[in-house]
């Protein structure tokens, strides 16, 4: 065994979709893998991708695996996503008594002004991060410049970002979305770091500007009576989807609502890769992935969100110049790169 990958669980995540990715990527070259999810089952979204490439591991389910696959593979190396991981990986290592070394995947940045326990948390996890000496993989630059000045160590510590990790393909792009009315487009969970108030908040400013625009919106947790009643006929709740490149294909602009805690947005990377263009808040590193976006609209607030929404529906994208955008954004988010700088930062 090369790597054992520790993650809370296997849900259809930013930092879950570019472990699949990585553990497809490591098995063409025969890296021998296992992943371990703290909290997980095999109903987790992304569950059952993963098991094509390697085993899986519930501690909530079988701890004793857990068990069995540290003792057996005291050499191979453990790559802990997030925080929660980290901390089981170090517990297992004393536990179980074995020499694995334990490479620190950060996949967060900053939190929100009320979140109190997560900055305490994140600074003992600095301090920690001293004392251990282990290597730190940061997700964005973003990450970095915040962990850095929570007292996490500089030493053998590298960015990494995602790049694009849930590869477009051709066949989907243009795959039949029943849009009789034009739409803006949220992919994303509900929850506060997605800045579900920002996107109820801009979704009536456009609505109410405009009847005839819906904003659909893919992604779990998330009520209809959230949004306003004059609003809810024009917002379409699609829940998880596999074929969210073809949403973004269709779509007339991508809705970034975040202003918090995202490190390396996956979705601006997705959506620019279709030529959709984007307005977004200046949130982990939205504004270096859109920087050389030609369609990348960087906002500071709900009103100038509203306006340029507004703006694109009278200036629209011609389709050509958004599959030119697309082919230069796809260039520079090979993921290969991400997958080879992994590779030799984990010495496999």
């Amino acid at each position: 065994m090369k790597v054992i990958h520790v993650i809370p669980t296997l849900q259809n995540g930013g930092a879950e979709n570019v472990l699949l990715r990585i553990v497809k990527e490591f098995d063409l070259d025969s890296n021998k893998q296992i992943v371990i999810t703290t909290k997980g089952a095999d109903s987790d979204f992304n569950c059952k991708s993963v098991k094509k490439y390697c085993k899986v591991v519930h501690y909530k389910l079988h701890p004793e695996e857990v068990r069995k696959v540290f003792k057996e593979h005291p050499e191979a190396k453990i790559l802990a996503w997030m925080y929660g991981a980290i901390y089981f990986a170090h517990l297992w290592k004393i536990k179980f008594n074995t020499t694995n070394s334990i490479i620190w995947n950060i996949r967060h940045s900053n939190f929100g002004p009320n979140q109190w326990y997560q900055k305490i948390m994140l600074h003992l996890f600095g301090i920690a991060s001293n004392v251990l000496k282990n290597k730190v993989i940061y997700c964005s630059y973003k990450s970095k410049e915040v962990h850095e000045k929570a007292f996490f160590k500089k030493k053998s510590s590298i960015v990494i970002v995602n790049r694009l990790a849930k590869r477009p393909l051709d066949k989907n792009l243009n795959k039949l979305v029943e849009n009789k009315k034009p739409y803006f487009l949220f992919v994303g969970r509900f929850n506060p770091q997605k800045g579900p108030e920002n996107l109820r908040n801009i979704s009536k400013k456009i609505i109410e500007t405009n009847s005839s625009i819906e904003i659909w919106i893919a992604g779990t947790g998330w009520d209809l009576n959230f949004f306003p009643k004059n609003i809810q006929s024009n917002i379409k709740l699609l829940g998880p989807r596999e074929d969210v490149y073809a949403l973004y294909t269709h779509a007339v602009g991508y809705l970034f609502t975040s202003t918090f805690g995202e490190g390396y947005p996956n979705v601006l990377a997705e959506a620019s890769a279709t030529g959709l263009p984007i307005i977004a808040f200046d949130a982990g590193d939205s504004k270096r992935i859109l920087e050389k976006y030609d369609y990348g609209f960087i906002v500071n607030n709900n009103q100038q969100f509203a306006e340029k929404t507004l703006w694109l529906l009278q200036n629209p994208i011609t389709k050509g110049a958004r599959s030119k955008s697309a082919q230069s954004q796809l260039r520079q988010l090979d993921f290969s790169i991400t997958v080879n700088e992994y590779k030799e930062f984990i010495a496999l």
